[in-house]
C-alpha cells in the first residue's frame, strides 16, 4: 500500500496515475473488509461499517475521475460527494459500535471527553474554514453547505476517534492508526476547502490526494490488529493527566483563537466564540459536579467501610492490635479485653506485653525483636496467657512490622484464642500414649520409659526391672459374662495395679489382659520387683464386682532385670517368657527369668512352627496302652497316646507338644484326625482278634471339649471306621471340664447321645467335686498316677484311694488305675476291688503293630507278673 502511494508521487498525471490513487483506496476498502473478519461479534460489525465508509469515499474518487476522464474538469459539486460524505457517516458508525461494544455501564465521562474534543474541532474549522465558506455570497448556497459538510464532519470524526482510544476500546496500535487515517482527512479536507475559497487548488493536488489515500490506508490497516475491543476494568483512581487537559485546554481555545486574530489585525465574530465558551465550561461543569460527587460517594465508602471493619473487629474471636517497637498499645479492638476478660479495653499507651502476655512475656518480646529485624515478614508462634478467672489460655500470635506503612505505622499483633485445639492437641498425645480402657501407659509409651530407665542405668547403675503379668481366668469371664464385664474387670485390676506399686513406678497395659510394671530406681531391683509382684498377686486374688456378680481371676507373673547392654525388646521379651513358664507352672505364681528359659522359648518357637505341618508330613502317630482287668489280667482295651516324631530333634514327648497345640488351635485338627485313626485301629483289632468288646480310649482337651466341631468329628469318625460307639471311651481332664461346666455338660450330653463313654481322666487333681461328678454324665473315674504312686507298703492302703474307690463304686462308676508299676499296686488295688488298671507293670506303650501281634495270641490274658 505504502508502495503504491510512493509510485502515485512519482508518476506523471494522466490515467495511470488516476489508476494508482483508485487501487489504493478501493484496495483500502477491501483490506478494511478481510480485517474485519478477525473479530467477533459487535465489534465484527463496527469494522464492517469502518470499512464500508473507506469503500463509499473510494466510490466518490470513481465518480470524481470518471467526471474527471468524461468532461476534463470536475464540477463543484456533483454524486461524488454523496459518496464522500457518506464515508463520514459509515466511519463515524464504525466507531460508535465499536464504543458500544462490551459497554459495562455509564460512560459519561467519555462522553463529555467527546463533547470537549468536539466542540474544539468545530470551533477550530470554523474559525479558519467554514466561516469563510458559509460566508461567501459568489458561491451558491448548497455548494457552501457541501463543502462545509466536510470539516465539520471531520470534527465529529475525530471526536469520536480520539473518543474511542481513550475508553480503550481499541488497542494502542489500532488507536493510533485510527487518529492518524481521521487527522490525514482531516487536513486533506480543511487544505482543500481552504484552497478552494482561495481559488489557488493547483500544486497542491497531489499531496491532497496522499492524504486522503494515507487516510484510507490508515483506516484499513487499524482493522488488522488484534489489540483490546473491550473496555477497561473500572478501577478506583484518580483522574489521569489526559482527562485533566481535556477538560482544561479546550477553555483556552477561545482564548488563543481570539489572540490569534488580533495579532493578525482582523475582527473576530464574537457569536461563535462565545457559544464554544459556553458549551466547553458546562462540559467542565458537568465533569466537576460529576467528579464530586464521586468523591463524596467514596468518602462515604470509606466510612461505610471503616465501619463495617470496625464492626467486624469488635464481634470477632480475634484481636488485633496495633503497638509500637517498645510494645505500647497505639491501636486496639474491643476483642482483646474480651480475649482475656477484663471489664474494660486496653488504653492507648498501655503495654501489651504487661496486659496480656505476661505469662510468656519472654516469648513475646522475642517475637517483637524478630519482627522488628524484618520487616514485613510474619512472625507466628503459641503463647499462653492468664485469664481473669484464673484460667490458663492459648494464644496463637501473629506480628506483622508495618512500620513502614504510613496509615499503620506500627507492629501489627493478631491474637486468636486456639486453647480448644490445645486441648484437643493434648487429648490426641495422651490418647497416642495410653491405653483407652483403663488410662494406663500403653505399649508405645511403656517401650519409651523401659528404654529411658536402660539409657539411665548406664550412667546410674541402678538396673531396671520388668514385671510382665496376665490375667489368669480373664477370658472365661469375657466369654460367659460379656464384654462389659471383662472391661469393668480389667479397670478394676488396672486400679489395683496402680495402689500395689510403689511411687514412681510405671505401669502399663500392653494389650488384651497382659499388664507391666516397670521398677526403677532401686537398689535391689529383683527383690523389690519380687515384693511387688507378691503383692500384685495377693490384691488381684480378691472378688471382683463386675456388675453381675462377683468373679475371681489370678496373675501369672513373670520378672525380668535389665543393665545397660540389655534392649527394651529384650527386656520385656525375657519377662514374657518367664510369665509363660509362670503359667506353665500352675499359674497364680511368680517366675524369675533364667537364661535357659530362652534356650526353651526359642525351642517352644520352632516347635509352635514344625507343629504346624507336621500332621501333613505324617509325623504324628499314635501308640497304645493296654488296659488290663485286674481280677483276670486280661486285655479289655487299649488308650490310644499321641506321639511326634521330628526330622531333625528325634522323638518328641506329648508333654512338650500338646500344650502349644492347646495355645495355638492345632489341637482341634490334630484331635480329629487321632479320633479317627484311634477308631480305625480300634475296629479292625475288633474284627482280626475276634474281640468285639475291645474298648478304645482317646484323650479329649479342653480346647477340642469347647470346640463346637466336636462331636461332629466324633460321629465322623465312628461311621468311617465302622466302630461301634459303646467301644470308644472319650477320657477327659477334670480341669477341662470345671473351666465352662455350663458348656462342658451340654458338650458331654451330645457326646453321650451318640452312645460313647465318656471317663473323667486323673480325677483327684483337680478340684474334686462331687457336685461336678453328678453334673456331667461321665461313665469311667480314672485314679491318677499320683494317688497311685503312694502305694508302697503290703496290706496298707492309702485312704485317699480307698475314698476315691468308695465314691466311685457309690456313683455307679467304672474304675481304672493309672500308672501300675509295681505287683504290690496291682494286688492291693485288686483286693480293693478295682476293676481295670494300665501301667508298664502290663505293658508300655506299643505301635500299633506290637500292639496288634500281642492281641493275635489266643489268649489276651496278659502273663501274671
Amino acid at each position: 500500500m505504502l508502495a503504491l502511494i510512493g509510485l502515485y508521487l512519482v508518476e506523471p498525471d494522466g490515467r495511470a496515475h488516476d489508476v494508482t490513487y483508485l487501487v489504493v483506496t478501493f484496495g483500502a476498502a477491501v483490506l478494511a473488509w478481510m480485517g474485519s473478519r478477525g473479530h467477533s461479534g459487535t465489534a465484527r460489525h463496527a469494522w464492517r461499517w469502518i470499512a464500508v465508509g473507506i469503500g463509499a469515499s473510494a466510490t466518490g474518487d470513481l465518480v470524481s475521475t470518471v467526471y474527471q476522464w468524461q468532461r476534463g474538469a470536475v464540477p463543484d459539486t456533483s454524486v461524488a460527494d454523496v459518496f464522500w460524505l457518506a464515508s463520514y457517516v459509515a466511519v463515524v458508525i464504525g466507531l460508535f459500535r465499536l464504543l458500544a461494544s462490551q459497554r459495562d455501564g455509564s460512560d459519561r465521562e467519555g462522553a463529555l471527553d467527546m463533547g470537549a474534543v468536539g466542540v474544539l474541532a468545530l470551533l477550530v474549522v470554523w474559525q479558519f474554514s467554514v466561516q469563510a465558506i458559509v460566508t461567501d455570497a459568489s458561491t451558491a448556497g448548497w455548494i457552501r453547505a457541501v463543502w462545509a459538510a466536510y470539516p465539520i464532519l471531520d470534527a465529529v470524526l475525530l471526536a469520536v476517534v480520539v473518543r474511542t482510544v481513550v475508553a480503550r476500546r481499541a488497542g494502542w496500535t489500532a488507536g493510533a492508526a485510527l487518529v492518524g487515517g481521521a487527522a490525514c482527512w482531516l487536513v486533506s479536507d480543511f487544505v482543500y476547502v481552504f484552497i478552494a475559497a482561495n481559488a489557488s487548488y493547483e500544486g497542491w493536488s497531489q499531496w491532497l490526494d496522499v492524504g486522503w489515500m494515507l487516510g484510507a490506508a490508515l483506516l484499513a490497516a487499524a482493522s488488522w490488529t488484534r489489540g483490546r475491543t473491550s473496555a477497561a476494568p473500572r478501577k478506583a483512581r484518580s483522574p489521569g493527566l489526559s482527562r485533566i487537559a481535556l477538560s482544561v485546554v479546550p477553555l483556552l481555545t477561545p482564548a488563543a483563537i481570539e489572540v490569534w486574530t488580533f495579532l493578525r489585525g482582523k475582527d473576530t465574530n464574537a457569536i461563535p466564540l462565545f457559544l464554544a465558551m459556553a458549551a466547553l465550561v458546562g462540559i467542565t461543569y458537568v465533569r466537576v459536579v460529576g467528579l464530586m460527587r464521586a468523591a463524596a460517594q467514596a468518602h462515604a465508602l470509606v466510612q461505610s467501610s471503616e465501619r463495617h471493619f470496625r464492626a467486624l473487629a469488635a464481634n470477632s474471636a480475634d484481636a488485633v492490635v496495633v503497638v509500637d517497637a517498645a510494645g505500647l498499645i497505639i491501636e486496639d479492638s474491643p476483642s482483646t479485653a474480651v480475649l482475656v476478660g477484663d471489664a474494660a479495653p486496653a488504653r492507648r499507651g498501655a503495654n501489651l506485653l504487661d496486659l496480656v502476655l505476661k505469662v510468656d512475656a519472654a516469648g513475646a518480646r522475642a517475637m517483637v525483636e524478630r519482627a522488628l529485624a524484618e520487616p514485613g515478614e510474619v512472625i507466628e508462634d503459641e503463647l499462653r496467657v492468664r485469664h481473669a478467672d484464673g484460667t490458663e489460655l492459648w494464644l496463637s500470635v501473629r506480628v506483622v512490622n508495618m512500620t513502614g506503612d504510613p496509615d499503620v505505622a506500627g507492629l501489627v499483633v493478631n491474637l486468636q484464642d486456639i486453647t480448644a485445639r490445645k486441648n484437643v492437641e493434648e487429648e490426641l498425645a495422651h490418647r497416642a500414649f495410653h491405653d483407652s480402657l483403663t488410662g494406663l501407659a500403653n505399649r508405645a509409651l511403656f517401650h519409651n520409659r523401659v528404654q529411658h530407665a536402660i539409657d539411665r542405668a548406664a550412667r546410674s547403675g541402678s538396673d531396671p526391672a520388668v514385671i510382665y503379668l496376665d490375667l489368669d481366668g480373664f477370658k472365661r469371664v469375657n466369654d460367659s459374662l460379656g464384654h462389659s464385664a471383662g472391661d469393668i474387670l480389667l479397670r478394676e485390676v488396672s486400679n489395683r495395679l496402680r495402689d500395689a506399686v510403689r511411687p514412681g513406678d510405671t505401669v502399663g497395659r500392653l494389650g488384651g489382659d497382659e499388664f507391666a510394671v516397670l521398677i526403677e530406681e532401686s537398689a535391689r531391683p529383683t527383690a523389690d520387683a519380687e515384693v511387688v509382684a507378691e503383692r500384685i498377686i495377693r490384691m488381684i486374688a480378691t472378688p471382683i464386682d463386675v456388675g453381675s456378680g462377683e468373679v475371681t481371676v489370678s496373675a501369672s507373673i513373670g520378672i525380668a532385670t535389665g543393665d545397660a547392654d540389655r534392649s527394651c525388646t529384650a527386656l520385656l521379651r525375657n519377662a514374657d517368657i518367664a510369665m509363660y513358664k509362670a503359667k506353665a507352672a500352675g499359674k497364680s505364681r511368680v517366675v524369675l527369668f533364667e537364661p535357659e528359659m530362652r534356650i526353651e522359648a526359642v525351642e517352644r518357637v520352632r516347635l509352635e512352627t514344625d507343629l504346624g505341618n507336621a500332621l501333613e508330613r505324617d509325623e504324628l502317630f499314635l501308640v497304645y496302652q493296654p488296659v488290663v482287668d485286674l481280677q483276670t489280667s486280661g486285655i479289655v482295651g487299649f488308650e490310644a497316646l499321641l506321639r511326634w516324631q521330628h526330622p531333625s530333634l528325634g522323638l518328641i514327648g506329648p508333654d512338650r507338644f500338646i500344650p502349644i497345640a492347646e495355645e495355638t488351635g492345632l489341637i482341634v485338627p490334630i484331635g480329629a484326625w487321632v479320633l479317627a485313626e484311634a477308631c480305625r485301629t480300634g475296629a479292625r483289632w475288633q474284627r482280626r482278634a475276634g474281640a468285639p468288646r475291645l474298648n478304645m480310649s482317646v484323650n479329649v482337651s479342653g480346647r477340642q471339649l469347647a470346640s463346637s466341631e466336636l462331636v461332629d468329628h466324633v460321629a465322623e469318625a465312628l461311621r468311617r471306621s465302622g466302630l461301634d460307639a459303646g467301644s470308644l471311651v472319650l477320657e477327659i481332664t477334670e480341669t477341662s471340664l470345671v473351666q465352662d461346666p455350663a458348656t462342658a455338660a451340654a458338650r458331654l450330653r451330645n457326646l453321650r447321645t451318640l452312645g460313647v463313654r465318656l471317663a473323667v481322666d486323673d480325677f483327684g487333681t483337680g478340684y474334686s467335686s462331687l457336685s461336678y461328678l453328678r453334673q456331667f454324665p461321665v461313665d469311667i473315674l480314672k485314679i491318677d498316677r499320683s494317688f497311685i504312686n503312694t502305694i508302697s507298703e503290703p496290706d496298707q492302703v492309702p485312704a485317699i484311694i480307698r475314698a476315691l474307690l468308695d465314691l466311685s463304686r457309690t456313683l455307679g462308676l467304672e474304675t481304672v488305675a493309672e500308672g501300675i508299676e509295681l505287683e504290690l499296686q496291682r494286688d492291693q488295688l485288686r483286693d480293693e476291688q478295682c476293676e481295670l488298671g494300665q501301667g508298664f507293670l502290663f505293658a508300655k506303650p506299643l505301635t500299633a503293630d506290637e500292639a496288634e501281634a500281642l492281641l493275635g495270641g489266643v489268649d489276651t490274658t496278659l502273663p501274671a507278673v
